[in-house]
């Protein structure tokens, strides 16, 4: 699943070359039938005071989601998901162009957001 992950973000990071913003948000959606799905966005803002920056977005992926299936609840797509973004940050080809924003986070659209990276 994270080799997928990668693949999907190198590309959209690949053909947006600079993307506007000063944070980055890893949405994350339940879709149905347990499915899942990741939108990338930046925000014109970060305040770790307020999280409503996350919904100020500059750019977005869209409709161009990455999406898996797996058979378990929202806590655990978080942690699985919390992982792989760390996990990218570390050693993904693009984690310096990320790390180049001032904060990067991620979490459900109608939920909390939990910041994995501070620059």
């Amino acid at each position: 699943m994270y080799n997928d992950f990668v693949k999907w973000l190198d590309r959209v990071l690949e053909e947006n070359t600079k993307i506007e913003g000063e944070g980055i948000v890893f949405n994350l959606y339940e879709d149905s039938d347990l499915h899942w799905s990741i939108q990338l966005v930046s925000t014109s803002y970060v305040d770790f005071d307020d999280e409503d920056w996350k919904c100020d977005e500059v750019f977005s992926t869209g409709e161009d989601l990455y999406t898996w299936k797996q058979d378990t609840n929202r806590e655990e797509i978080l942690e699985i998901s919390i992982n792989m973004v760390k996990k990218y940050l570390e050693e993904g080809k693009y984690s310096g162009v990320i790390k180049e924003y001032r904060a990067v986070g991620i979490g459900f659209v109608d939920g909390d957001l939990e910041i994995v990276y501070v620059n």
